[in-house]
Protein backbone atom coordinates (compact mmCIF):
# COMPACT_ATOMS: atom_id res chain seq x y z
CA UNK A 1 0.00 0.00 0.00
CA UNK A 2 1.69 3.30 -0.73
CA UNK A 3 0.62 5.80 1.75
CA UNK A 4 1.00 8.62 -0.90
CA UNK A 5 -1.83 7.17 -3.02
CA UNK A 6 -5.22 9.21 -2.86
CA UNK A 7 -7.48 6.57 -1.54
CA UNK A 8 -11.06 6.67 -2.54
CA UNK A 9 -13.76 5.17 -0.27
CA UNK A 10 -16.63 3.88 -1.50
CA UNK A 11 -19.63 1.64 -0.67
CA UNK A 12 -22.66 0.03 -2.95
CA UNK A 13 -24.57 2.47 -5.39
CA UNK A 14 -27.76 4.52 -3.32
CA UNK A 15 -25.98 4.09 -0.51
CA UNK A 16 -27.60 3.95 2.88
CA UNK A 17 -27.17 5.53 6.12
CA UNK A 18 -24.88 2.89 7.21
CA UNK A 19 -22.89 2.76 3.74
CA UNK A 20 -22.50 6.96 3.78
CA UNK A 21 -21.40 7.23 7.58
CA UNK A 22 -18.86 4.55 6.91
CA UNK A 23 -17.22 6.59 3.84
CA UNK A 24 -17.50 9.80 5.82
CA UNK A 25 -15.80 8.79 8.77
CA UNK A 26 -13.30 6.55 7.04
CA UNK A 27 -12.21 9.55 5.37
CA UNK A 28 -11.78 11.05 8.41
CA UNK A 29 -9.89 8.88 10.00
CA UNK A 30 -7.74 8.08 7.10
CA UNK A 31 -6.75 11.63 6.98
CA UNK A 32 -5.77 11.72 10.38
CA UNK A 33 -3.54 8.93 9.87
CA UNK A 34 -1.82 10.80 7.54
CA UNK A 35 -3.53 9.77 4.26
CA UNK A 36 -4.61 11.52 1.54
CA UNK A 37 -8.31 10.46 0.82
CA UNK A 38 -12.00 11.28 -0.15
CA UNK A 39 -15.08 9.33 -0.71
CA UNK A 40 -17.32 8.90 -3.50
CA UNK A 41 -20.81 7.39 -4.05
CA UNK A 42 -23.15 6.96 -7.25
CA UNK A 43 -26.56 7.41 -7.04
CA UNK A 44 -28.96 8.70 -4.49
CA UNK A 45 -28.41 8.25 -1.33
CA UNK A 46 -31.34 6.56 1.09
CA UNK A 47 -34.13 8.85 2.36
CA UNK A 48 -32.87 8.77 6.10
CA UNK A 49 -29.83 10.04 5.03
CA UNK A 50 -31.00 13.23 3.77
CA UNK A 51 -32.96 13.82 6.76
CA UNK A 52 -30.01 12.95 9.37
CA UNK A 53 -27.83 15.35 7.37
CA UNK A 54 -30.72 17.98 7.22
CA UNK A 55 -31.60 17.82 11.24
CA UNK A 56 -27.63 17.96 12.32
CA UNK A 57 -26.78 20.54 9.26
CA UNK A 58 -23.76 17.75 8.00
CA UNK A 59 -23.42 18.50 4.00
CA UNK A 60 -21.63 15.79 2.15
CA UNK A 61 -18.43 16.80 -0.39
CA UNK A 62 -18.33 13.56 -2.55
CA UNK A 63 -15.24 13.40 -4.60
CA UNK A 64 -15.86 14.45 -8.63
CA UNK A 65 -14.55 11.16 -10.09
CA UNK A 66 -12.38 8.34 -9.44
CA UNK A 67 -9.25 7.74 -11.68
CA UNK A 68 -7.78 4.51 -12.55
CA UNK A 69 -4.91 5.38 -10.22
CA UNK A 70 -6.74 5.70 -7.08
CA UNK A 71 -6.52 3.12 -4.50
CA UNK A 72 -10.13 1.34 -3.29
CA UNK A 73 -11.75 1.19 0.01
CA UNK A 74 -15.18 -0.55 0.11
CA UNK A 75 -17.22 -0.12 3.00
CA UNK A 76 -20.52 -1.63 4.12
CA UNK A 77 -20.24 -3.70 0.88
CA UNK A 78 -18.15 -6.93 -0.81
CA UNK A 79 -20.48 -7.52 -3.85
CA UNK A 80 -18.66 -6.57 -7.19
CA UNK A 81 -21.54 -6.13 -8.62
CA UNK A 82 -22.87 -3.43 -6.38
CA UNK A 83 -19.66 -0.68 -6.38
CA UNK A 84 -19.67 2.85 -8.22
CA UNK A 85 -19.04 1.73 -12.20
CA UNK A 86 -16.02 2.25 -13.33
CA UNK A 87 -14.19 0.68 -10.35
CA UNK A 88 -12.00 -2.21 -10.94
CA UNK A 89 -11.40 -5.24 -8.74
CA UNK A 90 -7.67 -4.56 -9.36
CA UNK A 91 -8.05 -0.89 -7.84
CA UNK A 92 -9.49 -2.49 -4.44
CA UNK A 93 -6.92 -2.69 -1.43
CA UNK A 94 -9.08 -2.54 1.67
CA UNK A 95 -12.91 -3.72 2.43
CA UNK A 96 -14.05 -3.05 6.07
CA UNK A 97 -18.12 -4.85 6.08
CA UNK A 98 -20.58 -6.83 7.96
CA UNK A 99 -22.30 -8.76 5.33
CA UNK A 100 -21.38 -12.08 4.55
CA UNK A 101 -17.79 -12.78 2.44
CA UNK A 102 -18.39 -13.16 -1.50
CA UNK A 103 -16.92 -15.76 -3.03
CA UNK A 104 -14.37 -13.84 -5.16
CA UNK A 105 -12.79 -12.81 -1.96
CA UNK A 106 -11.68 -16.38 -0.98
CA UNK A 107 -8.66 -16.80 -2.86
CA UNK A 108 -7.66 -12.84 -2.99
CA UNK A 109 -4.30 -12.43 -0.89
CA UNK A 110 -4.20 -8.69 -2.40
CA UNK A 111 -7.49 -7.24 -0.44
CA UNK A 112 -6.66 -5.89 3.50
CA UNK A 113 -10.25 -7.62 4.57
CA UNK A 114 -12.05 -6.74 7.84
CA UNK A 115 -15.36 -8.97 7.03
CA UNK A 116 -17.16 -9.63 10.62
CA UNK A 117 -20.92 -10.57 11.09
CA UNK A 118 -22.65 -7.54 12.93
CA UNK A 119 -25.18 -5.26 13.20
CA UNK A 120 -23.48 -1.99 10.99
CA UNK A 121 -20.35 -1.44 9.25
CA UNK A 122 -20.23 1.87 11.36
CA UNK A 123 -19.31 -0.03 14.17
CA UNK A 124 -16.19 -1.30 13.08
CA UNK A 125 -15.30 2.10 11.90
CA UNK A 126 -15.88 3.77 15.44
CA UNK A 127 -13.78 0.87 16.97
CA UNK A 128 -10.73 2.03 14.86
CA UNK A 129 -10.98 5.64 15.94
CA UNK A 130 -11.67 4.73 19.85
CA UNK A 131 -8.87 1.45 19.49
CA UNK A 132 -6.27 4.21 18.54
CA UNK A 133 -7.42 6.70 20.67
CA UNK A 134 -7.75 8.85 17.59
CA UNK A 135 -10.52 12.21 18.54
CA UNK A 136 -13.92 11.64 16.37
CA UNK A 137 -15.49 15.12 15.29
CA UNK A 138 -18.83 15.47 15.77
CA UNK A 139 -20.03 14.96 12.54
CA UNK A 140 -18.33 11.49 12.30
CA UNK A 141 -19.72 10.80 15.27
CA UNK A 142 -23.26 11.85 14.45
CA UNK A 143 -23.63 9.72 10.92
CA UNK A 144 -21.37 6.62 12.52
CA UNK A 145 -23.83 6.80 15.23
CA UNK A 146 -27.09 6.40 12.96
CA UNK A 147 -25.58 4.20 10.82
CA UNK A 148 -25.25 1.78 13.56
CA UNK A 149 -29.05 2.65 15.06
CA UNK A 150 -30.53 2.39 11.22
CA UNK A 151 -28.84 -0.52 10.32
CA UNK A 152 -29.97 -2.42 13.93
CA UNK A 153 -33.24 -0.64 14.31
CA UNK A 154 -32.47 1.23 17.48
CA UNK A 155 -30.46 -2.03 18.66
CA UNK A 156 -33.60 -4.37 18.29
CA UNK A 157 -32.63 -6.79 15.46
CA UNK A 158 -31.22 -10.35 16.62
CA UNK A 159 -28.14 -9.79 14.39
CA UNK A 160 -26.93 -6.32 17.12
CA UNK A 161 -24.27 -7.31 18.42
CA UNK A 162 -22.52 -6.42 22.35
CA UNK A 163 -19.58 -4.50 20.08
CA UNK A 164 -22.41 -2.55 18.23
CA UNK A 165 -23.74 -1.50 21.71
CA UNK A 166 -20.91 -0.32 23.50
CA UNK A 167 -19.91 1.59 20.23
CA UNK A 168 -23.33 3.64 20.18
CA UNK A 169 -23.08 4.12 23.88
CA UNK A 170 -19.88 5.22 23.43
CA UNK A 171 -20.55 8.04 19.96
CA UNK A 172 -23.63 8.96 22.10
CA UNK A 173 -21.85 10.02 24.47
CA UNK A 174 -19.06 12.47 22.73
CA UNK A 175 -22.86 13.89 21.05
CA UNK A 176 -25.01 15.48 23.19
CA UNK A 177 -27.40 16.31 20.33
CA UNK A 178 -27.91 12.44 20.11
CA UNK A 179 -31.14 11.73 22.02
CA UNK A 180 -33.85 9.33 21.98
CA UNK A 181 -36.40 11.90 21.03
CA UNK A 182 -34.49 12.83 17.94
CA UNK A 183 -34.12 9.11 16.68
CA UNK A 184 -37.74 9.02 17.15
CA UNK A 185 -38.20 11.83 14.98
CA UNK A 186 -36.07 10.39 12.16
CA UNK A 187 -37.56 7.39 12.14
CA UNK A 188 -40.88 9.01 12.04
CA UNK A 189 -39.82 11.24 9.13
CA UNK A 190 -38.09 8.50 7.73
CA UNK A 191 -41.44 6.49 7.50
CA UNK A 192 -43.24 8.86 5.24
CA UNK A 193 -42.45 7.46 1.98
CA UNK A 194 -45.63 9.14 0.23
CA UNK A 195 -45.49 8.38 -3.62
CA UNK A 196 -41.90 6.32 -3.22
CA UNK A 197 -43.08 3.32 -1.66
CA UNK A 198 -41.35 1.00 -4.77
CA UNK A 199 -38.42 2.66 -4.22
CA UNK A 200 -37.95 1.86 -0.64
CA UNK A 201 -38.81 -1.33 -0.81
CA UNK A 202 -35.80 -2.31 -2.97
CA UNK A 203 -37.24 -5.16 -4.67
CA UNK A 204 -36.80 -4.96 -8.20
CA UNK A 205 -33.49 -7.77 -8.33
CA UNK A 206 -33.26 -11.58 -7.57
CA UNK A 207 -30.79 -12.54 -4.86
CA UNK A 208 -27.69 -13.65 -6.83
CA UNK A 209 -27.04 -16.38 -4.01
CA UNK A 210 -29.26 -18.43 -4.22
CA UNK A 211 -30.31 -20.87 -6.66
CA UNK A 212 -34.11 -20.12 -6.35
CA UNK A 213 -35.79 -16.97 -8.54
CA UNK A 214 -36.41 -15.02 -5.07
CA UNK A 215 -36.42 -11.81 -3.64
CA UNK A 216 -37.90 -9.78 -1.07
CA UNK A 217 -38.23 -5.76 -0.43
CA UNK A 218 -38.24 -4.08 3.06
CA UNK A 219 -39.96 -1.19 4.37
CA UNK A 220 -39.39 0.29 7.68
CA UNK A 221 -42.13 2.33 9.00
CA UNK A 222 -43.88 3.69 12.36
CA UNK A 223 -47.01 2.68 12.96
CA UNK A 224 -47.44 -0.31 10.69
CA UNK A 225 -50.82 -1.40 10.63
CA UNK A 226 -51.83 1.53 10.08
CA UNK A 227 -49.68 2.31 6.94
CA UNK A 228 -51.08 -1.05 5.59
CA UNK A 229 -54.55 -0.05 5.82
CA UNK A 230 -53.85 2.90 3.07
CA UNK A 231 -51.11 1.02 1.24
CA UNK A 232 -51.60 -2.80 1.41
CA UNK A 233 -53.39 -2.47 -1.93
CA UNK A 234 -50.99 -0.29 -3.41
CA UNK A 235 -48.06 -2.58 -2.11
CA UNK A 236 -49.68 -5.94 -3.46
CA UNK A 237 -49.57 -4.57 -7.37
CA UNK A 238 -45.46 -3.09 -6.97
CA UNK A 239 -45.23 -6.64 -5.98
CA UNK A 240 -47.31 -8.54 -8.75
CA UNK A 241 -45.57 -6.18 -11.16
CA UNK A 242 -42.11 -6.77 -10.29
CA UNK A 243 -42.70 -10.48 -10.14
CA UNK A 244 -43.52 -10.19 -13.42
CA UNK A 245 -41.24 -7.80 -15.20
CA UNK A 246 -38.27 -9.37 -13.46
CA UNK A 247 -39.60 -12.68 -13.42
CA UNK A 248 -39.16 -13.60 -9.75
CA UNK A 249 -40.75 -16.68 -8.48
CA UNK A 250 -40.78 -15.99 -4.82
CA UNK A 251 -41.21 -12.30 -3.80
CA UNK A 252 -42.52 -10.38 -0.48
CA UNK A 253 -41.75 -7.79 1.35
CA UNK A 254 -40.70 -7.60 5.20
CA UNK A 255 -42.52 -4.01 7.03
CA UNK A 256 -40.76 -3.47 10.32
CA UNK A 257 -42.82 -1.35 12.74
CA UNK A 258 -39.77 0.86 13.80
CA UNK A 259 -41.46 2.06 16.64
CA UNK A 260 -43.16 -0.74 18.13
CA UNK A 261 -41.17 -3.26 17.62
CA UNK A 262 -42.93 -5.83 15.44
CA UNK A 263 -43.16 -7.17 11.91
CA UNK A 264 -45.59 -7.63 9.02
CA UNK A 265 -44.53 -9.59 5.65
CA UNK A 266 -46.86 -9.62 3.02
CA UNK A 267 -46.10 -11.94 0.25
CA UNK A 268 -46.89 -11.89 -3.18
CA UNK A 269 -47.83 -15.31 -3.54
CA UNK A 270 -48.84 -18.61 -2.19
CA UNK A 271 -46.17 -20.27 -3.18
CA UNK A 272 -43.97 -17.41 -1.43
CA UNK A 273 -46.00 -17.66 2.11
CA UNK A 274 -45.39 -21.31 1.99
CA UNK A 275 -41.60 -20.96 1.60
CA UNK A 276 -41.33 -18.48 3.91
CA UNK A 277 -43.26 -20.58 6.57
CA UNK A 278 -41.40 -23.66 5.65
CA UNK A 279 -38.13 -21.74 7.18
CA UNK A 280 -39.35 -19.70 9.58
CA UNK A 281 -41.51 -21.03 12.18
CA UNK A 282 -42.80 -17.33 13.41
CA UNK A 283 -44.53 -16.36 10.25
CA UNK A 284 -48.04 -17.66 10.25
CA UNK A 285 -49.88 -16.56 6.56
CA UNK A 286 -53.42 -15.55 6.46
CA UNK A 287 -54.37 -14.26 3.41
CA UNK A 288 -50.63 -13.83 2.35
CA UNK A 289 -49.94 -11.75 5.33
CA UNK A 290 -47.81 -12.98 8.93
CA UNK A 291 -47.01 -10.60 11.64
CA UNK A 292 -45.26 -11.48 14.65
CA UNK A 293 -43.60 -9.72 17.20
CA UNK A 294 -40.37 -10.79 17.02
CA UNK A 295 -38.60 -8.09 15.38
CA UNK A 296 -36.65 -9.46 12.38
CA UNK A 297 -34.72 -7.82 9.90
CA UNK A 298 -34.56 -8.45 5.94
CA UNK A 299 -30.53 -9.19 6.08
CA UNK A 300 -32.00 -12.11 8.99
CA UNK A 301 -34.21 -13.18 6.34
CA UNK A 302 -31.76 -13.13 3.46
CA UNK A 303 -29.07 -14.91 5.11
CA UNK A 304 -31.41 -18.29 6.55
CA UNK A 305 -32.75 -18.54 2.49
CA UNK A 306 -29.57 -18.06 1.32
CA UNK A 307 -27.62 -20.47 3.11
CA UNK A 308 -30.10 -23.27 2.37
CA UNK A 309 -30.73 -22.25 -1.30
CA UNK A 310 -27.50 -21.44 -1.90
CA UNK A 311 -26.35 -22.04 -5.72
Amino acid sequence: MNKNSRKIVTSYIDPDMDGIGSMYAYVEFLRKKGEVAEYYFEGTPKKEVGIVLEKFKIQLKCANKVSKDDEIVIVDNNELNFIPKGITQEQIIQIIDHHPRRPWLDNNTKVNCQIELIGAAATLIAERFKNENIEISKESAILLYYGIISNTMNLKIKLTSLRDIEIATWLKEKVPELTDEITKEIFIKKSEIGDNIENEMEIGFKNPMVKIKWSIGQLEIANAEEFLLKYESEIRAILDRVSAKNDIEYISVNIMDILNGYNILIAGNKKTADLLSENFDFFKFKNLKAKTTKFISRKELVRVIAERYKK
